[in-house]
Protein backbone atom coordinates (compact mmCIF):
# COMPACT_ATOMS: atom_id res chain seq x y z
CA UNK A 1 0.00 0.00 0.00
CA UNK A 2 1.28 3.43 -0.90
CA UNK A 3 0.15 6.84 0.21
CA UNK A 4 -0.76 9.35 -2.43
CA UNK A 5 0.92 12.76 -2.05
CA UNK A 6 -2.00 14.26 -0.08
CA UNK A 7 -2.08 11.30 2.34
CA UNK A 8 1.68 11.51 2.73
CA UNK A 9 1.53 15.24 3.51
CA UNK A 10 -1.34 14.66 5.96
CA UNK A 11 0.65 11.92 7.70
CA UNK A 12 3.65 14.22 8.06
CA UNK A 13 1.47 17.06 9.36
CA UNK A 14 -0.32 14.69 11.75
CA UNK A 15 2.93 13.33 13.21
CA UNK A 16 4.28 16.86 13.64
CA UNK A 17 1.08 17.82 15.46
CA UNK A 18 1.04 14.72 17.68
CA UNK A 19 4.73 15.27 18.44
CA UNK A 20 3.70 18.31 20.46
CA UNK A 21 2.48 15.91 23.16
CA UNK A 22 6.14 15.14 23.91
CA UNK A 23 6.68 18.75 24.97
CA UNK A 24 3.33 19.33 26.70
CA UNK A 25 3.93 18.85 30.41
CA UNK A 26 1.21 17.47 32.67
CA UNK A 27 -0.35 20.47 34.35
CA UNK A 28 -1.34 18.92 37.67
CA UNK A 29 2.31 18.28 38.53
CA UNK A 30 3.38 21.78 37.42
CA UNK A 31 0.65 23.54 39.43
CA UNK A 32 1.85 21.85 42.59
CA UNK A 33 5.60 22.30 42.00
CA UNK A 34 6.14 18.57 42.17
CA UNK A 35 9.58 18.28 40.55
CA UNK A 36 11.89 19.88 38.04
CA UNK A 37 11.46 17.03 35.58
CA UNK A 38 7.74 16.76 34.87
CA UNK A 39 6.28 13.97 32.75
CA UNK A 40 4.83 14.96 29.40
CA UNK A 41 1.40 14.02 28.11
CA UNK A 42 3.18 11.65 25.70
CA UNK A 43 5.02 10.02 28.63
CA UNK A 44 1.67 9.52 30.35
CA UNK A 45 -0.02 8.10 27.24
CA UNK A 46 2.88 5.73 26.62
CA UNK A 47 2.80 4.31 30.13
CA UNK A 48 -1.00 4.07 30.04
CA UNK A 49 -0.76 2.14 26.76
CA UNK A 50 1.76 -0.29 28.25
CA UNK A 51 -0.49 -0.85 31.26
CA UNK A 52 -3.44 -1.43 28.90
CA UNK A 53 -1.47 -3.93 26.84
CA UNK A 54 -0.45 -5.95 29.89
CA UNK A 55 -3.74 -5.85 31.78
CA UNK A 56 -6.37 -6.19 29.01
CA UNK A 57 -6.14 -9.97 28.55
CA UNK A 58 -6.12 -10.60 32.29
CA UNK A 59 -9.49 -8.94 32.73
CA UNK A 60 -11.16 -9.94 29.47
CA UNK A 61 -11.13 -6.63 27.59
CA UNK A 62 -10.37 -5.99 23.93
CA UNK A 63 -6.62 -5.33 23.98
CA UNK A 64 -6.40 -3.56 20.60
CA UNK A 65 -9.27 -1.24 21.48
CA UNK A 66 -7.85 -0.46 24.92
CA UNK A 67 -4.38 0.31 23.53
CA UNK A 68 -5.79 2.54 20.78
CA UNK A 69 -7.93 4.40 23.31
CA UNK A 70 -4.90 4.82 25.57
CA UNK A 71 -2.85 6.27 22.75
CA UNK A 72 -5.47 8.77 21.58
CA UNK A 73 -7.32 9.68 24.79
CA UNK A 74 -5.34 12.90 25.31
CA UNK A 75 -4.93 13.98 21.66
CA UNK A 76 -7.19 17.05 22.14
CA UNK A 77 -4.71 18.42 24.67
CA UNK A 78 -2.45 19.33 21.74
CA UNK A 79 -4.92 22.13 20.99
CA UNK A 80 -6.80 22.82 24.24
CA UNK A 81 -3.95 22.10 26.67
CA UNK A 82 -3.90 19.84 29.70
CA UNK A 83 -7.02 20.94 31.58
CA UNK A 84 -7.19 19.63 35.14
CA UNK A 85 -10.52 18.51 36.65
CA UNK A 86 -10.60 21.66 38.80
CA UNK A 87 -10.18 24.24 36.01
CA UNK A 88 -13.17 23.98 33.68
CA UNK A 89 -16.66 22.59 33.76
CA UNK A 90 -16.91 19.14 32.27
CA UNK A 91 -19.26 20.40 29.55
CA UNK A 92 -17.01 23.28 28.43
CA UNK A 93 -13.96 21.01 28.43
CA UNK A 94 -15.81 18.33 26.46
CA UNK A 95 -17.02 20.78 23.79
CA UNK A 96 -13.52 22.20 23.32
CA UNK A 97 -12.01 18.73 23.13
CA UNK A 98 -14.59 17.52 20.58
CA UNK A 99 -13.68 20.40 18.26
CA UNK A 100 -9.96 19.80 18.83
CA UNK A 101 -10.30 16.08 18.11
CA UNK A 102 -12.22 16.79 14.89
CA UNK A 103 -9.40 19.06 13.76
CA UNK A 104 -6.71 16.51 14.67
CA UNK A 105 -8.57 13.65 12.97
CA UNK A 106 -9.02 15.69 9.80
CA UNK A 107 -5.43 14.73 8.90
CA UNK A 108 -6.30 11.02 8.90
CA UNK A 109 -7.95 8.93 6.22
CA UNK A 110 -9.68 6.74 8.83
CA UNK A 111 -10.64 9.72 10.95
CA UNK A 112 -14.10 8.37 11.85
CA UNK A 113 -12.59 5.33 13.54
CA UNK A 114 -10.28 7.41 15.72
CA UNK A 115 -12.79 10.12 16.49
CA UNK A 116 -15.48 7.58 17.43
CA UNK A 117 -13.05 5.61 19.57
CA UNK A 118 -12.02 8.79 21.38
CA UNK A 119 -15.68 9.79 21.85
CA UNK A 120 -16.49 6.31 23.16
CA UNK A 121 -13.74 6.76 25.76
CA UNK A 122 -14.77 10.30 26.58
CA UNK A 123 -18.39 9.31 27.14
CA UNK A 124 -17.58 6.00 28.87
CA UNK A 125 -19.72 4.02 26.41
CA UNK A 126 -17.97 0.64 26.63
CA UNK A 127 -16.37 -1.59 29.23
CA UNK A 128 -12.98 -0.65 27.77
CA UNK A 129 -13.75 3.06 28.08
CA UNK A 130 -14.98 2.76 31.67
CA UNK A 131 -11.94 0.71 32.62
CA UNK A 132 -9.53 3.07 30.88
CA UNK A 133 -10.93 6.10 32.70
CA UNK A 134 -9.95 4.39 35.94
CA UNK A 135 -6.65 3.05 34.63
CA UNK A 136 -5.82 6.63 33.60
CA UNK A 137 -6.00 7.55 37.29
CA UNK A 138 -3.92 4.51 38.27
CA UNK A 139 -1.21 5.64 35.86
CA UNK A 140 -1.25 8.99 37.65
CA UNK A 141 -0.51 7.33 40.99
CA UNK A 142 2.26 5.26 39.41
CA UNK A 143 3.77 8.63 38.47
CA UNK A 144 3.06 10.08 41.92
CA UNK A 145 4.83 7.10 43.47
CA UNK A 146 7.79 7.61 41.14
CA UNK A 147 8.02 11.27 42.21
CA UNK A 148 7.71 10.32 45.88
CA UNK A 149 10.42 7.66 45.67
CA UNK A 150 12.73 10.18 44.00
CA UNK A 151 12.36 12.74 46.77
CA UNK A 152 9.10 14.68 46.46
CA UNK A 153 7.46 15.17 49.85
CA UNK A 154 4.55 12.73 50.26
CA UNK A 155 2.26 15.53 51.48
CA UNK A 156 2.50 17.21 48.06
CA UNK A 157 1.18 14.03 46.45
CA UNK A 158 -1.63 13.05 48.82
CA UNK A 159 -4.35 14.77 46.79
CA UNK A 160 -3.45 12.69 43.72
CA UNK A 161 -3.82 9.50 45.74
CA UNK A 162 -7.05 10.68 47.38
CA UNK A 163 -8.58 11.73 44.05
CA UNK A 164 -7.69 8.41 42.43
CA UNK A 165 -9.10 6.38 45.30
CA UNK A 166 -12.45 8.17 44.90
CA UNK A 167 -12.56 7.37 41.15
CA UNK A 168 -12.08 3.61 41.40
CA UNK A 169 -14.81 0.96 41.39
CA UNK A 170 -13.09 -1.83 39.44
CA UNK A 171 -11.92 -4.50 41.91
CA UNK A 172 -8.76 -5.29 39.92
CA UNK A 173 -7.73 -1.62 39.96
CA UNK A 174 -8.72 -1.13 43.60
CA UNK A 175 -6.38 -4.01 44.53
CA UNK A 176 -3.60 -2.56 42.37
CA UNK A 177 -4.13 0.84 43.99
CA UNK A 178 -3.87 -0.66 47.48
CA UNK A 179 -0.63 -2.43 46.52
CA UNK A 180 0.83 0.82 45.15
CA UNK A 181 -0.22 2.69 48.28
CA UNK A 182 1.79 0.27 50.42
CA UNK A 183 4.92 1.26 48.47
CA UNK A 184 4.68 4.90 49.56
CA UNK A 185 7.43 6.28 51.77
CA UNK A 186 5.05 7.34 54.52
Amino acid sequence: MNFDKKEEKNLIDFVKLIGKLKKLKRKGWIQRNIQDEIESVADHSFQLSILSMIIADKIGLNKDKLIKMSLIHDFPEIIVGDITPYEESTEIKHEAEVEAMKKICSFLKDSDEYFNLWLEFEEGKSNEAKFLKQLDKIEMVFQALEYELSGTEPEKLNEFWDYTEQQLNNSFLINLFETLKKLRTS
